[in-house]
């Protein structure tokens, strides 16, 4: 799938470049980032993000990064599953619920999705807070190995159906 720039008032989503190496990299490297998240390891190196980067353009993820003006704010992208991260200097802005408003829209707008599944760890309450805004309802406990942290943490799954979609934006 071809990832178009997507853009809401503040930001821009674009897809992954290699250029982007270094702002990646950064960003992940920081453990109270990769702390969230399941597949990302700790340290993150210029060698994960590259893989990430050559894996979106194989078209094996469907992914953009995340711009406000020239700052790197992170991550999300929408394979079956609805997924997201935001360097630590961006958290408690907006960003994620915004993007992911963005993401959504053009998911539903270009698909023929019922739904679209996503997850959090129990502990990230910021997390929470931006699925429940963007209109996700909690489906139950599961859990899932964050390689950051070596281990097993507790999660809720949350799924957001098209009609619950379209009744939230009709609100």
């Amino acid at each position: 799938m071809t990832v178009p720039t997507l853009r809401t008032d503040r930001l821009t989503l674009r897809a992954p470049r290699l250029r982007d190496v270094r702002v990646v990299t950064k960003a992940l490297n920081d453990f109270n980032v990769s702390r969230w998240l399941t597949q990302v390891p700790f340290p993150y190196g210029m060698t994960d993000a590259e893989w990430f980067i050559n894996e979106c353009h194989r078209g094996n993820f469907t992914a953009w990064f995340i711009w406000a003006d020239d700052d790197f704010v992170g991550t999300i992208g929408i394979d079956g599953e609805l997924g997201y991260w935001l360097a630590q200097d961006a958290w408690g802005k907006g960003f994620a619920t915004e993007a992911g408003s963005a993401v959504l829209a053009h998911h539903f707008d270009t698909t023929e999705a019922d739904e679209v599944r996503s997850s959090h760890f129990v502990e990230n309450k910021g997390s929470q807070n931006v699925l429940t805004k963007l209109g996700f309802a909690d489906v139950g406990a599961h859990a899932h190995f964050s390689k950051a942290r070596g281990e097993d943490v507790a999660g809720r799954s949350m799924r957001l159906t098209r009609q619950g979609w379209q009744a939230s934006r009709d609100a």
